[in-house]
């Protein structure tokens, strides 16, 4: 029996599609958040091409049970699914490793006629070890497939996407979420229903807030946050701000909720529901001050403000100019 898998329903039937239709890509890429389901989709995919039962993926045959019991992080029983190792500084891909996986690319499947390997988390995949891969993601042997993982879809070179399928992840819905918590990882009522409100609908990332003390102080600052643009409180966004001067990581990590309440704050312009952001009550204080030229010109700045601490540059400048930006 296949576990539910909450969400993305287009992306499992054009999986399944593919199959029957017998035209799986040979290399494809599920891009999208970090804990929305990558693996998961992953897997799926795998199952799916493996599936010797009637109806892939059935769940039950040899293989998709095999399949079953893979974590997909340290226990892989399936000798035909391969789960690439990271390595190198960056927890990317070596161009070592990927002479390895070429080397081994060819060696017939062990169970079936088909042998897949997972490159999941490939955001920080060298340049040097796209370009060795790229012969193989062009014409691997007619028993491979390739399946890649990544936030965004600009992590590979164009002459690497240009050579595999990307398939967008997408969060559930609040309630798919919800149901996921409660269901799958025995959460209560209560905390499922604040975690997916919180996490717009991404899994992984309601379950982190729920076990991470420092996680939810950040959505109470995100709230307060958005509480002090929709009242044009210089100093209280500056203060809040100011906290984060000192980690670069939980500061990339503030913006990013913030975009997400600025779209939240338009969207209750308009209708009550698909909200994504932190926290729907300080959302609504800021809709009404909202128009269309300020929203924009606020998400600019966030994303840029966002772009420049990925880029290294000093924190607490970046911090700076976006909160003169957000009034």
């Amino acid at each position: 029996m296949i576990p539910e898998i909450y969400g993305n329903t287009p992306v499992l039937h054009l999986i399944r599609t593919m199959r029957s239709r017998e035209h799986l890509p040979h290399a494809v890429l599920f891009f999208g958040q970090r804990g929305m389901g990558r693996r998961t989709l992953a897997r799926y995919f795998a199952m799916t091409a493996l599936c010797t039962g009637d109806h892939a993926p059935c769940g039950e045959c040899l293989s998709c049970r095999k399949l079953l019991m893979d974590d997909m992080r340290d226990v892989h029983p399936h000798p035909d699914v391969i789960w690439v190792e990271h390595s190198g500084k960056k927890r990317g891909f070596s161009v070592d490793t990927v002479r390895a996986v070429c080397k081994d690319a060819i060696v017939a499947p062990n169970d079936g006629d088909r042998k897949i390997y997972i490159f999941a988390d490939c955001d920080n995949m060298d340049i040097r070890a796209q370009n060795t891969l790229l012969k193989l993601t062009e014409e691997p042997p007619p028993h491979v497939l390739l399946v890649f993982t990544a936030e965004h879809r600009n992590a590979f070179l164009v002459t690497m996407l240009s050579r595999m399928m990307p398939i967008a992840v997408r969060p559930c819905t609040t309630e798919e979420c919800r149901k996921a918590l409660e269901e799958q990882h025995k959460c209560t009522a209560a905390d499922a229903a604040r975690a997916s409100q919180v996490c717009g609908g991404n899994i992984g990332r309601a379950l982190q807030y729920l076990e991470d003390e420092d996680m939810q102080e950040m959505t109470r600052q995100v709230a307060a946050l958005t509480e002090a643009i929709a009242k044009r409180q210089q100093y209280h966004i500056l203060h809040i701000l100011s906290r984060y001067e000192s980690d670069r990581q939980k500061a990339a990590e503030l913006v990013r909720m913030l975009d997400l309440q600025l779209r939240d704050a338009l969207v209750m312009r308009y209708v009550k529901d698909n909200l994504t952001g932190a926290d729907a009550a300080s959302a609504g204080t800021l809709s009404p001050t909202l128009t269309a030229a300020r929203t924009e010109q606020m998400h600019r700045a966030v994303q840029d403000a966002y772009a420049a601490l990925q880029a290294s540059v000093s924190v607490r400048l970046v911090l700076a100019a976006l909160g003169g930006a957000l009034l």
